[in-house]
């Protein structure tokens, strides 16, 4: 009856412990993204001597003898060196240990005393050098904060466990499964509570039997870290996103590019062509007929002409200054007092509406101030305008300002 009393005092610590941990992560709300969605990894790797702590604890050892027969409370100790590898994954390594105690019908070389029901008391030393693999569930199933109050950390041990009294020692391997659970107090120091129960052969209180026994610690304590704390998440997978998208951007870019070249050379054989059109028309007489026509700048046409602009610029390069330069010109020669319209452009297909805004005007702006500063041109004799539509069906003709 005392064993199964005591089964169920450790069962419900556990319980407790996990209810309380569940609890603390429902609360998180640092480690979501904008979205809500948890954020995890990957993590950089930290360094040999990042996130190591040293922890002691006191508490409690219950031999339990094939878990028949549940020896005394005894005083338990526990130190230990740590580190976490991950923010869900850690080892560390330490001594667990200091008393136990068993009863027998028989007396054996641990025996202390014979106890009120005539039965022996067997009272030794204990210790316990293990190795221990810790999975932090809080971190991994809720994302990884550093800040959290509470973190719960299931772990697995092995090690050599040893008994001592009286001249006698007994070495066994043993295993044991845990749980952890970190009390955040600063960015240095945590509140620890730890549940473990070990698995040894039974006889490990030098009782001549055969089979299983275990030995359930409790403890509470505290832990100190050193070095560098916490974990840094790996930005790499969001460059190589940003180098790709960067990557496919440029070659829409060079193909557009090659596109208004070709463009470009289609208008100015158009203008080669009506050049010589009017060359062939000498002095005949043409009726007028109302017809917009726009020429690429520079090639000698004086009714409307556009200067292009590069992807998000505002000035002219030095070919196109020379366009401009030979249409002004052409324009004064045949019309000393002609009122120009100078209307501002912008693609659609790339940038906001905002920033698209901003070049027109800028670009047209650019243009009038040349005009001025040039060639003289009063301002009363510039009609500025921006327009709200794409000319051209292509993005790059429509980075121009047009002059009428």
């Amino acid at each position: 009856m005392k064993t199964f009393y005591f089964i169920r005092i450790a069962a419900m610590s556990l319980f407790l412990a996990f209810a309380a941990a569940v609890c603390a992560d429902a609360q998180e709300n640092g480690n979501r993204d904008k979205d809500g969605n948890i954020v995890r990894g990957p993590y950089e790797t930290n360094r040999f001597g990042d996130n190591i702590w040293i922890g002691v604890a006191g508490g409690i050892n219950v031999f339990e003898n094939s878990f028949t027969d549940v020896g005394g409370v005894n005083p338990a100790l526990d130190i230990n060196v740590g580190k976490w590898l991950t923010p869900s994954f850690g080892i560390r390594v330490g001594y667990q240990g200091l008393t136990a105690s068993s009863w027998s019908s028989q007396q054996y070389p641990y025996y202390k005393k014979t106890g009120d029901d005539g039965r022996f008391k067997n009272s030794f030393g204990h210790a316990y050098i293990h190795g221990d693999v810790l999975w932090n569930i809080s971190n991994a199933f809720s994302g990884y904060k550093e800040t959290r109050t509470w973190n719960f950390v299931p772990f697995f041990s092995a090690g050599l466990a040893r008994s001592f009294s009286n001249g006698h020692a007994n070495n066994e391997f043993a295993l044991g499964v845990g749980l952890l659970n970190n009390i955040r107090i600063s960015d240095l120091i945590d509140l620890t509570l730890e549940v473990r129960q070990l698995v040894v052969k039974e006889g490990y209180d030098y009782t001549p039997v055969g089979g299983v026994a275990g030995m359930t610690s409790a403890t509470f304590g505290v832990s100190f870290k050193l070095g560098r704390t916490g974990f840094r998440r790996s930005e790499s997978a969001a460059y190589r996103s940003r180098i790709n998208d960067l990557e496919c951007e440029n070659a829409n870019l060079l193909k557009a590019k090659d596109k208004a070249e070709a463009t470009a050379d289609a208008l100015a054989a158009d203008n080669a062509a009506l050049r010589e059109a009017v060359h062939e028309l000498g002095a005949k007489d043409v009726p007028e007929e109302p017809a917009e026509s726009v020429s690429a700048a520079g090639e000698g046409s004086c009714a409307t002409v556009a200067v292009f602009f590069g992807l998000d610029k505002t000035t002219l390069t030095e070919q196109e200054l020379f366009h401009l330069d030979s249409y002004v010109r052409n324009a004064l020669a045949a019309d000393p007092d002609k009122v120009f319209v100078l209307t501002g452009y912008a693609d659609k297909a790339t940038g906001t509406a905002r920033r698209n805004n901003e070049l027109k005007s800028e670009r047209v702006r650019y243009v009038s101030e040349l005009l001025m500063s040039r060639y003289g041109i009063p301002e009363n004799r510039l009609d500025v305008r921006t327009s709200e539509s794409d000319r051209w069906d292509n993005a790059a003709l429509n980075r121009c300002v047009v002059i009428e």
